[in-house]
């Protein structure tokens, strides 16, 4: 099946002809005209009438996942054979959508445009990142052995190749032509940078303009959308993050693990990855094995714990990994350094008794809050996120009960600890409820910064136990959690907050120092070691322009603070500070000012 959906102002349609004898009867005359919709273009095709049941499920799903990202209420199916050159049974295409009809109409208000008919439409497309989606997907389909050993069905194995001379001269010559490179054709594509966006809510930069304005990453063409190069500055920002968050797990008493960022299909398959979420996988062929880069760090940490026998007294046992992860998104939910196909995620999993796993999660809890106020994030709410009951497309482990029982005991924890959440069905991870904090970005689009998440199915799955008091072996309870969220979607979401006005403690470049003229510069130099000495990020700025042009360029840096040296404070060995509310202070003591931004950098102040 191919899908293109548009979230649109508007849609208005009307029945032309019938385009075939067997075109749907009873249709309504005249145009039709659906205001703040999303309307899904689709084709199905042959190959999905194999599984079509399946191939349903999974529609309907898709158009789930794209309401609940831009907040519609209205959907128009709208048949479009134009998507596909390999079109299915009219019939059974007809069928398809009068059933995906039928379950979306139970949330929504859907139309379907008639099928089999010749129909003329305007369309008003809303213009934001994720107006235009495209898709393309099947029923999941099982492995052939072929496949499991490296081969792909129909495909000739070396020694079959061919024994006719001509066949292998052939076969060299095909070869010859696909391994010429055009280097000079790659090189400009390495040159051509896709970074651009349109303001968001009040005329905000989005986390891509201030990216490109403050030199702090971008994407290139030659190696890949949803893979950012993060510069200097902008590494610098995601290593404060980093570390930060790794000392403190460490103070709480993590430990903290290394793991590889590919597994064998195997693991995946113990873990339920492979079942549930193997289309959001990059699966790789390793001569005759499959292996698949790591989407989540759970699976290892569980290798990693069942790998020794573990008595009560050993838990609660908190593993967590500042973990490089990968996730196959679609092209047209790319956005910046939200929503990337790498990303490093400060992953954890709380290994504990049922006995102790309220305790655990208050824990947690106050974590991620710490965290979040040494960041400076504030405007988030609590998402209470379950599975849907109704859902038939294999999103969730299918265990009814368990999931009524996972779900009251969170809402139990919640209730106790006082929060105010919102609860969402079918926002659960295939394997358990969660608690997702929540925010909005420039554009007024909702996403998930951080989240906790309790765990009934894999401690089952991997058969995860524990020695108890009385000798007996107990399954343990886990708690998923991540401490600062994805490193990437965290700076978005600060580089947005804060319009770039970083707190000093994430800074790329703290303090800027300015001369006014050349026989300024050895006494600036002389400070400007004694800062970074001090482990202060501060660049010198001595070039031969007016001190005008140079603070103008420091402010649009962003800098915390701009110091200028000009005679008298060289005559005086102070300095002339300037802070981002544009108050200046003279005579400020060198040793003194150093001394107050350190130990604001160590307390993580949030200005």
């Amino acid at each position: 099946m191919k899908i293109l959906t548009i979230h649109a102002d508007f849609i208005e349609f009307q029945a032309k002809k019938k385009a075939f004898p067997g075109a749907e009867e009873g249709i309504k005359e005249g145009k039709q005209r659906i205001e703040e919709c999303l309307v899904v273009f689709t084709a199905v095709e042959k190959r999905d009438e194999e599984n079509i049941k399946a191939v349903t499920d999974r529609y309907v799903q898709e158009i789930k996942n794209i309401i609940q990202q831009i907040n519609a209420q209205n959907v128009v199916l709208y048949p479009y054979a134009h998507l596909s050159s390999s079109l299915s049974n009219p019939k059974a295409a007809e069928n398809l959508m009068k059933d995906a009809e039928r379950i979306l109409s139970g949330k929504f208000k859907v139309v379907r445009a008639p099928f089999g008919w010749y129909k003329s439409f305007d369309i008003s497309c809303k213009g934001h990142p994720l107006s235009e989606l495209s898709r393309e997907f099947s029923a999941e389909e099982k492995e052939s052995p072929e496949k499991l050993s490296g081969k792909v069905k129909g495909e000739k194995s070396p020694e079959n190749l061919g024994t006719k001379k001509e066949e292998v001269e052939e076969k060299v010559k095909t070869d010859k032509k696909e391994e010429a490179v055009d280097t000079k054709e790659l090189l400009k594509k390495m040159s051509r940078v896709s970074m651009s966006a349109p303001p968001g809510k009040d005329g905000k930069k989005s986390n891509v303009e201030l990216g490109k304005e403050l030199d702090l990453y971008f994407v290139s063409e030659i190696v890949g959308g949803g893979l950012p190069l993060l510069t200097g500055k902008g590494t610098t920002i995601k290593r404060e993050i980093e570390r930060f968050a790794i000392d403190e797990e460490l103070k709480r008493g993590y430990l903290h693990t290394s793991t590889p960022i590919m597994a064998k299909s195997d693991l995946y398959k113990i873990s339920g990855h492979w079942q549930h979420y193997k289309e959001g996988m990059f699966v790789l062929k390793v001569r005759d094995e499959t292996f698949a880069l790591r989407p989540m760090t759970c699976p290892f940490q569980f290798v990693i714990y069942k790998h020794k026998q573990r008595s009560y007294r050993d838990l609660p046992l908190k593993y967590a990994e500042m973990s490089l992860l990968f996730r196959n998104e679609q092209s047209g939910e790319l956005r910046g350094l939200t929503r990337v196909r790498q990303f490093t995620l400060a992953d954890a999993h709380v290994i504990c008794r049922p006995d102790q796993l309220d305790e655990e999660f208050e824990k947690v809890l106050d974590l991620l809050k710490y965290v979040m106020s040494k960041l400076g994030i504030k405007d988030i709410w609590y998402r209470f996120s379950k599975y849907d009951p109704n859902d038939k497309g294999g999103k969730y482990i299918d265990n009814p009960s368990a999931w009524e029982e996972s779900q009251a005991m969170m809402k139990k924890m919640l209730d106790k600890l006082g929060l105010k959440y919102k609860e969402a069905e079918g926002e659960a991870a295939f394997y358990g409820p969660k608690l997702d904090l929540q925010y909005e970005d420039v554009y007024g689009k909702e996403d998930t910064l951080l989240t906790i998440q309790i765990d009934f199915a894999l401690p089952e799955k991997f058969d995860l136990t524990y020695v108890d008091k009385d000798g007996t072996e107990k399954r343990p309870m886990i708690i998923h959690r991540s401490s600062s969220g994805s490193t990437e979607r965290t700076m978005a979401y600060l580089l947005e907050k804060t319009q770039g006005k970083l707190p000093l403690w994430l800074s790329p470049v703290q303090i800027k120092v300015l001369t006014i003229n050349d026989s300024n510069i050895p006494f600036a130099t002389n400070v400007v070691e004694k800062m970074k000495s001090a482990g202060l990020r501060v660049e010198l700025d001595e070039r031969v322009e007016s001190m005008g042009k140079k603070v103008r360029e420091a402010q649009l840096e962003r800098v915390n603070y701009i110091v200028t040296i000009g005679d008298k404070e060289v005559e005086k060995s102070t300095l002339a500070v300037r802070d981002r509310s544009n108050q200046t202070k003279f005579d400020v003591e060198v040793d003194g000012f150093i001394s107050e931004l350190v130990q604001k950098v160590k307390d993580k102040i949030i200005e």
